[in-house]
């Protein structure tokens, strides 16, 4: 169980995260300008975000740095994100993930059949390989959380590495490349899926999914969270597929920040949405965190992500 110090440095309202973090330039585009659009996260902490003026993609500022997230993923993640406090994954989480699994591979069942070669990177407890694997294909997945890791393999007998880097996996290796809320947690996400892009054979797809950030429905509050290091919106997201040489595949449904891409050989245009950050800083402007508190906005909110993790802990598997 995490200590009374871990209580206060992660949950106390109006209070930073324990971290420094260092200045970086924009990982899709480069540039350095930016401009801010929240000062605190889901939680009234003090968390500063940004929007890259040249492509709109949405970053924490200043970034924390390798070690610190790696520290911050080692030791605090789940319980901050998931509450899960020890072992593995918890029952809300399990069945969350059997769902989406299910949804996911019915989405790509055009492309999963027998003998497919399939990626599943950031695999988390194992669910969606199980599924492809079920269906024939020669499923592995990536997952540097150990516990979720060892999970899915004692679980669902599934081969997950802990890591992979350039050189893991030849070109062209896969015909199906799967990424479901894992890009929003990295400092390199567009390199990443360059990476990614580089594994994928020429008639494959990605699958790839992101929390959007211009989701209507909730506070400017609940968009931002000290795990999210990147945020993401429509056009942010399409540029960022469009810089490892991907475009949207016109077969398979798509809903904002879900998609399934496929390659393309066309040039890669210049990495720039004009406007779009001094719009989001319109749109994401929170009012300010003591008037928010004082609202009462927060408890509708909580007490639907609350009543999710509950519907989803006692629901059967």
């Amino acid at each position: 169980m995490p200590s009374p110090r871990y209580f206060l440095t992660h949950f106390m309202p109006f209070t930073g995260y324990p971290y420094t973090g260092a200045p970086a330039a924009c990982n899709l585009c480069g540039s350095d300008e930016s401009i801010v659009v929240a000062e605190t996260d889901r939680r009234l902490k003090t968390l500063r975000s940004v929007a890259c003026t040249q492509c709109g993609l949405i970053r924490t500022d200043p970034m924390p740095t390798v070690a610190e997230l790696a520290d911050y993923y080692a030791t605090a993640y789940r319980a901050d994100y998931q509450l899960a406090f020890a072992g593995g994954p918890p029952r809300h989480h399990l069945n969350r993930s059997a769902r989406e699994a299910a949804f996911r591979a019915g989405l790509l069942a055009p492309k999963l059949k027998p003998g497919a070669r399939v990626l599943d990177f950031g695999s988390g407890s194992g669910e969606f390989l199980a599924a492809a694997r079920a269906l024939g294909c020669e499923a592995i997945g990536v997952e540097p959380g150990r516990d979720y890791a060892a999970y899915a393999r004692a679980h669902h007998g599934v081969e997950v590495l802990d890591d992979a880097g350039d050189d893991r996996f030849e070109p062209g290796y896969f015909d199906v490349v799967t990424t479901h809320h894992v890009m929003e947690h990295l400092r390199d996400p567009a390199d990443v899926i360059e990476r990614l892009a580089r594994w994928l054979k020429p008639d494959g797809v990605i699958y790839a999914a992101v929390p959007n950030m211009a989701a209507t429905g909730k506070p400017p509050h609940e968009r931002f969270h000290f795990a999210h290091v990147h945020g993401f919106v429509r056009e942010t997201f399409d540029l960022t597929a469009r810089r490892a040489g991907l475009v949207p595949h016109e077969d398979y449904w798509r809903e904002d920040t879900t998609v399934v891409y496929r390659k393309t050989d066309a040039p890669v245009p210049r990495i720039a949405a004009p406007g779009l950050a001094e719009r989001l800083a319109v749109a994401l402007k929170p009012m300010p965190a003591a008037a928010y508190l004082a609202s009462g906005a927060w408890i509708w909110p909580m007490v639907r992500r609350n009543a999710k993790a509950v519907r989803d802990g006692l629901a059967k598997r």
